[in-house]
């Protein structure tokens, strides 16, 4: 099973009660996503800097 198909299977509905039960079972075995935020550079404040 690729990972695409493992994503895709555990976002469904079923999927979503399959998480719960085993993360009911066994905490923390599938972990949330955390969303992490990245600093980007704009473009107009970099081409004026240099």
């Amino acid at each position: 099973m690729s990972l695409e198909v493992y994503y895709r299977l555990i976002n469904s509905g079923i999927g979503k009660k399959i998480k719960e039960v085993l993360n009911g079972l066994v905490p923390g075995l599938i972990p949330e996503p955390i969303l992490v935020r990245v600093p980007v550079r704009n473009r107009r404040n970099s081409r004026n800097a240099g």
